[in-house]
């Protein structure tokens, strides 16, 4: 090759060379063989493979050009899995003991649900957008997902009714696209594979980014095996565990007593009870992740997921704390530091069990590395009394907090609490953007509701090009990142600031998020591979390119 090629101009040569790829595998496969016969540097075979390909060679494929299409949506976790249509969690489950691949349609996922999810090859819903319940919940596992129906309906939990009138019933074979957001009746002609070399591919993947620029990649994950799946993959700490996800299933009722119970003897048994969970699961996860960074989120959820309804309760007494609890706009109401103030002894609870689990990994020999994240704030005091919590627990067990390796971050997901970034950088030791929630504010749309009809329209219309709760909005949402972490940094030049939105982990938000200084993105396992590409390729971009 010509010395003075530009390079652009080998970029785009390579890139072009490899578009037909070897042996009948992926574009992915092709670019980890060249770079492994020495016919590309690494920082060619950066270039050459966009991130999207590794994603779509590390997931469940399948040609479906000779099925029917039923129904479309939001592809909001990509792969393809095929099973036998149900529509409660509880007919998933025996559908799985039975020996079969269960595909869960919902009109929508709640907590409740999630013992259905985990035994699904799918999941269908009929509301919901990318960063709803099922969307989350699936792409933390790697299951096919398609939410936000735009041509069917869920019709009394019976039947998944098309626009054109043809209706799946439960025991339909029908197989899910995850990425394309469509449903299909039957399965493939060819069974559903990976691709060939996955195994190899990720080993690649360590080896070309290895003395390669790059991003602090961690991962959402709420147990310690969801934890050591992300390490796996190339995580380097947990950037968020949301404490909810441990009361999922059986363990609702626990959290749902506590929410409803009133001070005296009843809160006082829940509380210990809901201890001695986060105890056990915290001390786990510590272990899992022996010497990096673990940022565990004090409860997040809006408060009516984790309420009874109240048609379902008889005793009319608690039917009446029950209309005085509940919220008409609940995402913007009694949930994160604010329930945990309201509700003093639920934020020591937690806070103790997070103390108690620390020292007992010290005291088996590991580097345990906690980080308190405190969720929804709008105003530095609220992170005041969270901290004077945090010293007031240490106090009783005789330790300083000083000593004691718990750190506390503060999460920025409410418009008011970027503006008023720098006032916090001097009270915590982190920095975790939330843009889910804070694209919901800056936009004023619910996260639940907007990508069902009004953002489709607007597509339609010509009035956005994407939603913002699938591609960052870096004109808006993005102008405010910048501006965080410049008045942070005013602040604390080493303040250690990371994203843990959905959003964060599209490429182009990778590359924007890069640029913008971010020390680390947090994201589901199955999308560790694609950031830590994504990342790469932005600092190679950065420091001149693929030469």
């Amino acid at each position: 090759m010509d010395p003075a090629t530009t390079t652009a101009e080998r970029t785009t040569d390579t890139t072009q060379d490899l578009r037909t790829p070897i042996s009948g595998g992926t574009l992915a496969e092709s670019v980890a063989t060249r770079h492994a016969r020495g016919e590309l540097s690494s920082a060619q075979a950066l270039a050459a493979l966009d991130p999207r390909e590794l994603e779509r060679a590390l997931t469940l494929t399948a040609d479906v050009s000779g099925l029917v299409t039923v129904v479309r949506g939001l592809g909001v976790s990509p792969g393809v899995a095929s099973g036998v249509l149900v529509f409660d969690g509880q007919a998933a489950v025996a559908a799985r003991e039975d020996g079969l691949e269960p595909v869960l349609a919902l009109p929508e996922s709640r907590p409740e649900d999630l013992p259905g999810l985990l035994a699904s090859a799918a999941v269908v819903t009929e509301h919901g957008g990318q960063t709803t319940h099922a969307a989350v919940v699936t792409r933390a596992l790697g299951l096919p997902c398609v939410a936000g129906l735009v041509d069917g309906v869920i019709t009394d939990g019976r039947g998944l009714r098309a626009a054109r009138g043809e209706v799946l019933v439960a025991g339909d074979v029908v197989t899910v696209d995850g990425a394309s957001g469509k449903v299909y009746r039957g399965r493939p002609a060819e069974p559903l594979a990976k691709g060939k070399k996955n195994a190899e591919l990720l080993h690649w993947l360590d080896v070309v980014l290895k003395d390669m620029p790059g991003l602090s990649v961690q991962v959402n994950a709420d147990s310690a095996e969801a934890a050591a799946r992300g390490r796996d993959l190339g995580a380097v700490g947990v950037g968020l565990c949301r404490i909810e996800h441990m009361f999922l299933g059986d363990r609702r009722s626990l959290l749902e007593r506590v929410m409803v119970a009133r001070p005296g003897p009843e809160l006082t048994e829940g509380l210990a009870e809901l201890y001695a969970v986060l105890r056990t699961e915290l001390t786990e996860l510590l272990v899992a992740m022996d010497g990096s960074t673990v940022a565990i989120r004090l409860l997040d959820p809006p408060r009516h997921e984790f309420l009874p309804d109240p048609a379902s309760i008889a005793d009319h007494g608690l039917r009446v704390v029950l209309d005085r609890l509940r919220e008409h706009n609940p995402m913007l109401g009694v949930r994160g530091v604010r329930l945990g103030i309201l509700v003093p002894a639920l934020t020591v609870a937690q806070i103790q069990a997070l103390v108690d689990a620390t020292m007992a990994v010290r005291r088996m020999g590991h580097d345990p590395r906690p980080e308190l994240l405190v969720p929804m704030v709008s105003t530095p005091a609220e992170v005041d009394v969270v901290r004077r919590l945090l010293d007031d627990v240490c106090a009783q067990v005789r330790v300083s907090a000083a000593d004691l390796p718990v750190t506390v971050g503060a999460m920025i997901e409410t418009p008011r609490a970027a503006l008023l970034a720098s006032r916090l950088a001097e009270r915590v030791d982190a920095i975790s953007l939330g843009t889910n929630d804070l694209t919901a504010l800056m936009w004023g749309l619910s996260r639940d509701d907007a990508d069902r009809h009004l953002l489709p329209a607007y597509r339609d219309l010509g009035v956005v090009e994407r939603s913002p709760f699938e591609r960052l909005d870096i004109e808006g949402v993005g102008a405010l990142i910048r501006q965080v972490i410049r008045d942070a940094r005013k602040v604390r030049p080493g303040i250690r600031i990371g994203v843990c939105g959905e959003q964060s982990a599209e490429p182009s938000a990778v590359s924007f998020l890069v640029a913008a200084g971010v020390d680390h993105i947090s994201c589901a396992a199955p999308r560790i591979p694609l950031v830590r590409l994504a990342a790469a390729r932005q600092r190679l971009l950065d420091q001149g390119g693929a030469g």
